[in-house]
């Protein structure tokens, strides 16, 4: 039986736009209870996505190649890869880490990569909750702050963070704001420890030479410092509004970790081996 000709053009057409969203938007799944996101290091321009008209558009350079290091080093040491979800386009064309209507800004394809970016992210999540019980989301990004330290973003304000632990612990309705609720109730330690305890992800990475912020060293950001505490994906994605996937936004700072394979490296082995702790002390649970 012949296909009607509308019928062959509108399918060849969606097989089109399917192929151009999947170089678009990376998606590997993973076994590992563990997510990698990377929104920011995608260096595509094509011509029929239209610029965005406002919101910030730089790239965060080398965080894609990082990220790749990052799966190496959890699959050596662990067994199984995480969850990866990348995106290939500037962010002069989308930014996945924003609601829609920044991200896309009304262009259909923009639009499409960011469904697509966001639903497999969520899709992670469900898999992760449903063979493992629960896990992590890491939001791969990079700064260029003066203060080059690793930022852990919670979703928890610079100037919260110069609080007493004692007042960190005792704020519920803060706990509950935050991209790691569930974590919270789970780990056997107080939330001031799980955001800058010895065996919190700040003092795991500093304990193999890499300062971070908040962490033992540095409990919170120097008067009008830099400091990004967490934004879209870590919010939309985490466990403040439910679930059991925890999130943290990794801010990655240029000199040390981000310039060199070399530093890419060593910050990569750094990282898997801290989160094989975490993931003991926290969850629980081995990641191997």
């Amino acid at each position: 039986m012949r296909i009607p000709f509308f019928l062959f053009v509108f399918a060849t057409a969606l097989q089109a736009q399917t192929a151009e969203l999947e170089e678009y938007i990376e998606v590997r799944p993973g076994t590992l209870p563990i997510i990698l996101t990377v929104p920011h290091g995608g260096t595509l321009k094509p011509d029929n996505v239209l610029a965005r008209r406002y919101g910030v558009t730089g790239i965060d350079s080398n965080t894609i190649s990082l990220a790749e290091l990052i799966i190496e080093e959890l699959e050596a040491r662990y067994g199984g890869k995480p969850h990866a979800i990348i995106s290939r386009l500037s962010r002069t064309k989308l930014d996945p880490n924003r609601d829609l209507a920044e991200a896309a800004q009304g262009d259909p394809t923009a639009t499409a990569s960011w469904h697509r970016f966001n639903d497999s992210t969520q899709k992670a999540c469900d898999t992760v909750m449903k063979k493992s019980g629960a896990g992590l989301l890491l939001d791969i990004h990079g700064h260029r702050h003066l203060d080059q330290r690793v930022e852990l973003g919670y979703l928890v304000k610079g100037d919260i963070l110069k609080h007493s632990d004692a007042e960190l612990n005792a704020d519920t309705a803060l706990i509950a704001s935050t991209c790691i609720r569930d974590l919270d109730k789970r780990s056997p330690q107080s939330f001031a420890e799980l955001l800058r305890g010895p065996q919190s992800l700040g003092g795991l990475l500093e304990y193999r030479g890499f300062r971070c912020l908040p962490s033992p060293s540095k409990a919170s950001p120097t008067f009008m410092a830099g400091y990004f505490s967490g934004v879209y994906d870590v919010a939309a994605h985490g466990s403040r509004d439910g679930g059991t996937v925890s999130a943290i936004q990794v801010e990655c700072p240029w000199n040390n970790v981000r310039d060199t394979p070399e530093h890419q490296r060593r910050f990569a082995v750094a990282l898997a081996d801290s989160l094989g702790i975490y993931f003991e002390v926290h969850f629980g649970r081995k990641l191997k």
